[in-house]
């Protein structure tokens, strides 16, 4: 009534046409020219007889074109999985089973900024160069980005399954994991739920962000607990008379899904270290929870105090703040310093899920081959708020974020998910009708 199971795996992962087809459109097989339609008082429509202003000639070919390039020693990422599980025959026909289950991913791919844009005392312009200049690194090219293997992830999860089989009109299935995911770089084209055209590392990656920015993945789900039931209720089964067709061949199905939150980034919101990222602020674990501090500066530079945007902008003492913003970093002020915020990637969830799918179902036979059968289908049946979550409506709000930006967010709203923004989870109940023959 036992069976033990382990498995180890190791294989490739594809080359996607993605990673080819972005560098064949760069420079300098494609030139591209923005023409923005700024809209202004004497143009309130934006530019007038817009398409006329398109170029006709391609823009000059430079170094300060914007490339999208690959990695000279770019190879496959290559994952690891391996699992360790019993399974035991209950009684009640219960099944009960139990793993360790992992899993690895090794130089994974990922985009990184290769130039990006620094303050003068970090450019680096060849000597004699009399060429424009880029504002970058590297001072005589324009951006570069770069598809390389620098990411990697590793999981951990331990896994409990129980499984009723179907009998007595009753089955049953309830699982939950506990687990750990932990990467640097959670999907190609997204760094910590910001969208972006490179992983956007609170540092980039040439002066080492890559290091710095591992951290709980945003697949991050510490706790799942998921329950699937399905109930023929026996009563008049087989329908005879019209009782029976009227009170028979009803069944109730449903999915109760617990889940840990989706792990999220505080960002600064100012440009602190002059080297582009996704700057974060200060983490004094001593503050009071939630309570942020924004710098005030002067001309020079220099942080003359910190007040409390939720607080109509009130002074406050930084050392009673969890969060503190460091301020822009102005190359050639007195008091300019360069800062690195202290706080690391993915500190923050949103609230977590706690939803039930119920579905009632009637089937009335109506001849030996002909039935009909009605369904009524509750998702979030007890309308729990689902923050940051859509809904299966389309009618619905598609569910926000929540508001992470220490210097920017709108007061009320930082890491405030109980707004009706981020609500999208309302009740939705469908009604479906079949005719089966």
């Amino acid at each position: 009534k036992s069976v033990i199971r382990a498995g180890y795996q190791i294989g490739y992962d594809s080359f996607f046409n993605n990673i080819a087809s972005n560098a064949a459109v760069s420079s300098p097989n494609i030139i591209s020219t923005n023409v923005p339609s700024v809209v202004s008082a004497a143009n309130p429509r934006g530019l007038p007889s817009f398409t006329s202003q398109f170029p006709t000639v391609a823009a000059p070919l430079s170094p300060l074109s914007g490339q999208t390039l690959i990695d000279p020693k770019l190879v496959n990422p290559y994952y690891q999985r391996w699992s360790l599980g019993i399974q035991r025959e209950l009684a009640n026909r219960l099944i009960l089973d139990m793993s360790y289950v992992g899993s690895k991913g090794t130089r994974l791919y990922i985009n990184e900024d290769a130039n990006p844009l620094v303050p003068p005392d970090l450019r680096i312009t060849p000597p004699g160069y009399t060429g424009a200049l880029s504002g970058r690194l590297d001072n005589a090219q324009g951006g570069r980005t770069i598809r390389t293997n620098g990411g990697s992830s590793i999981y951990h999860a331990g896994q409990l399954s129980v499984t009723r089989r179907f009998a007595n009109n009753f089955t049953f299935t309830g699982a939950y994991t506990w687990s750990k995911n932990i990467d640097n770089a959670s999907e190609v084209f997204t760094q910590g739920g910001v969208s972006t055209g490179t992983s956007l590392f609170a540092v980039p990656a040439v002066f080492g962000g890559d290091r710095l920015d591992r951290a709980v993945s945003l697949f991050d789900r510490p706790h799942r607990a998921s329950f699937t039931y399905v109930y023929e209720i026996p009563f008049f089964r087989e329908q005879r008379g019209v009782i029976g067709h009227i009170l028979g061949g009803f069944q109730i199905s449903g999915v109760t899904t617990f889940e840990s939150g989706v792990p999220f980034t505080v960002a600064n919101g100012l440009e602190s270290n002059g080297i582009g990222g996704l700057d974060r602020p200060n983490h004094n674990p001593n503050g009071q929870r939630g309570v942020r501090a924004v710098p005030t500066v002067n001309a020079q530079g220099f942080i003359t105090g910190y007040v409390n945007p939720d607080a109509n902008n009130a002074p406050i003492d930084p050392n009673t703040a969890e969060f503190i913003a460091n301020p822009t970093f102005t190359f050639g002020l007195p008091g300019a310093v360069r800062r690195i915020g202290s706080l690391g990637r993915n500190t923050e969830r949103s609230p977590g899920t706690n939803n039930f799918d119920i579905n009632i179902q009637k089937t009335t036979r109506l001849s030996e081959n002909v039935r009909i059968q009605f369904r009524t289908e509750f998702f979030n049946a007890f309308n729990h708020p689902q923050f940051t979550q859509g809904s299966v409506s389309p009618f619905t709000p598609a569910g926000g974020t929540v508001g992470s930006n220490v210097a920017v967010t709108a007061a009320g709203r930082f890491l405030n998910a109980d707004t009706p923004a981020s609500d999208g989870g309302g009740r939705t109940i469908r009604y479906q009708i079949k005719l089966i023959f």
